[in-house]
């Protein structure tokens, strides 16, 4: 049975300097059934050009959805929610990284345990110029774990990009 498509769905807005490093990231991947579908949404950095570079670089592995005019993160998300066709959707935004292995951990995980809905990690977030670490996402403060109950009490506990 092949490995299930998951779609890598990329939020963007004039990331220009990150873009290509984000991407990169996706394409090295160790999971190889993958789709990535970038919705822009209307940059005028020139993230556009790098986009359309990168859909000719590897012909059939990118979906883009290019908005000729800013229309906000959650129409911009709308879009590419429905350009993904994978059995999994993986987010992450335009000036984010995947580090090596994350996906083909997760599809592991969520097919060895068909009741699971969601999964997700920890983020480090750091200073892209110094690449200095400036925290970890969940901390003790903000570390739980269950269902959406907890999530409507205690508040988000998981970065989108780690879903």
């Amino acid at each position: 049975m092949p490995d299930p498509l998951v779609s890598i769905a990329v939020i963007t807005y004039n990331h220009e300097k990150f873009i290509a490093e984000c991407l990169d990231s996706v394409l090295s991947q160790d999971y190889g059934n993958i789709e990535i579908v970038v919705a822009d949404d209307g940059s005028t950095d020139g993230s556009h050009t790098i986009l359309r570079e990168y859909e000719k670089k590897y012909p059939g592995k990118f979906i883009l959805r290019l908005s000729a005019k800013n229309q906000g993160i959650t129409r911009n998300t709308n879009v590419a929610l429905y350009a993904c066709s994978g059995k999994y959707i993986a987010w992450l935004g335009g000036d984010d990284l995947m580090l090596p292995g994350k996906l083909k951990k997760q599809v592991a995980y969520m097919e060895r345990h068909p009741d699971c809905r969601i999964t997700y990690h920890n983020l480090e977030v750091f200073d892209s110029e110094t690449q200095q670490r400036l925290y970890y996402f969940n901390n003790p403060l903000n570390s739980y774990q269950g269902d959406v109950s907890v999530v409507i009490r205690r508040g988000t506990f998981n970065g989108a990009c780690s879903t």
